[in-house]
């Protein structure tokens, strides 16, 4: 006697909707899997950005209730030394960390890239310090910095016959702390070259050299241009991490000494919970924001015009 099997379909409830096609469902389907993603993000990503503009116009000091001023904060903001100054030592720095780590995690890349011993060791000793607590790396790097650390006593001794206060000299502190973003970010900048180089076809390499190509013109013609698309996004997030950057600055010089390393970051910190002057911070962040987003637009667009 042969058992007879039947299944009963089980409608959904979609199902019961006639507007409903099987394709819109798919969509519903897809949607309700991210919404806990974009719930995520606009309670604590969207709003506070849509919050902080609202305060950038408003007269907040946490003490009193907020007061309109319209574009007040603006206005006090580019006519105030401090914060001009805090402008372009923030475009310094930015700069002065992504041009660098463009330069080395490529050519790092082109080192790992190569068939060696120990590479795999190579790429993950490179990668680690970008995994490291940076609270830890920056009081790491503060011992090494002391006029008496490993530094000037080991490094610059055979050179110089004095030492160099590097966070307490206003000619040195920027440089110390770029020294170290740099030290940390290029290992795993490097490792977004290597994939960008290994996604390249090697026929491209055979073909050139069967018509007499040397490195370098193997490097020029195939590899730069061919890399252009990781290029943009390591200039692009290099600067963007740049302008956040504000946990090592402020535990090695706190900003200091005098304005030497007081970028956006660190400033808002102090206006906004230092001297509990919200707003002004909130238009402070604002203008970071616009920063951010006005290098990124001009980066894209050169290096569009460039394709």
């Amino acid at each position: 006697m042969a058992a007879v099997e039947s299944s009963v379909h089980r409608r959904t409830w979609m199902e019961y909707i006639p507007w409903l096609t099987y394709g819109r469902r798919l969509g519903f389907t897809g949607f309700f899997f991210v919404l806990p993603a974009l719930i995520y993000f606009t309670l604590f990503a969207f709003y506070p950005m849509a919050n902080a503009v609202r305060l950038s116009f408003f007269n907040y000091n946490l003490l009193s209730p907020p007061r309109w001023i319209g574009f007040g904060n603006y206005e006090f903001l580019f006519g105030s030394r401090q914060f001009m100054e805090s402008l372009g030592t923030t475009i310094i720095y930015a700069f002065g960390i992504s041009v660098p780590i463009w330069i080395l995690s490529m050519i790092l890349a082109l080192m790992l890239n190569q068939n060696i011993r120990l590479r795999t060791f190579f790429r993950t000793v490179f990668f680690a310090p970008i995994v490291m607590p940076l609270v830890v790396l920056a009081i790491i790097w503060s011992l090494l910095y002391h006029p008496y650390g490993p530094i000037n006593t080991v490094l610059l001794a055979p050179f110089i016959n004095q030492t160099i206060p590097w966070l307490n000299s206003n000619q040195h502190a920027l440089l110390a702390v770029i020294i170290l973003a740099v030290w940390r970010a290029t290992g795993y900048y490097g490792v977004i070259y290597l994939a960008g180089l290994q996604n390249i076809p090697n026929e491209y390499y055979e073909a050139a050299r069967l018509d007499g190509a040397n490195n370098w013109q193997l490097f020029r013609f195939i590899t730069f241009p061919l890399l252009r698309p990781t290029t943009l996004f390591v200039v692009v997030v290099s600067i963007i991490n740049a302008l956040r950057h504000f946990d090592a600055i402020w535990i090695m010089t706190g900003g200091g000494p005098g304005d030497a390393t007081r970028i956006l970051s660190v400033l808002i910190y102090e206006t906004g919970w230092i001297f509990l002057r919200m707003g002004r911070a909130a238009a402070m962040s604002v203008i970071l924001f616009l920063l951010a987003l006005a290098f990124t637009v001009v980066q894209m667009w050169f290096f569009r015009t460039q394709e």
